[in-house]
């Protein structure tokens, strides 16, 4: 019975479905990490129309908004699984074969550069939002 109970809860763990992030989720962990870095307001308007430029503070500040998002983490990577749940939204299951998941895993890399987590994400990232921006956008609007 007992090794019965270790094993549904093994499987209960390993099959935690993301949670789709609200838009309130959003402007908190944007908020917490332009605290975290000290983002200047000139980023800061420019993040806000979705132009990440190619510098330390902008790829930290990605990185911190995709581990909030449980997107990223620096042991594992992407988790291309959470970003497309985000993408279609609560509403919606993510179809792991569709076109999007495969445009979504093109933007995804191991770091065989080696870079270091900050650069990593950022690559992915500006990829993402690049190839994906409106659905980005309706990903952070409003939501229940």
């Amino acid at each position: 019975m007992k090794i019965f109970v270790a094993v549904c809860f093994l499987f209960a763990v390993s099959t935690s479905a993301y949670v789709v992030k609200s838009r309130d989720e959003h402007l908190q962990f944007r908020n917490e990490c332009i605290a975290e870095l000290k983002v200047p307001t000139d980023l800061l308007n420019q993040y806000k129309q979705f132009q990440y430029p190619n510098d330390s503070t902008t790829q930290c500040y990605l990185k911190c908004i995709f581990v909030k998002f449980g997107f990223f983490d620096t042991t594992n990577g992407f988790s291309v699984e959470n970003i497309h749940q985000q993408l279609v939204g609560a509403a919606a299951e993510a179809n792991h074969g569709d076109d999007l998941h495969t445009k979504i895993s093109s933007c995804i890399d191991k770091n065989e550069q080696g870079s270091n987590a900050c650069e990593w994400v950022y690559r992915g990232a500006t990829c993402l939002i690049k190839n994906n921006l409106p659905l980005v956008q309706r990903s952070v609007a409003t939501q229940t």
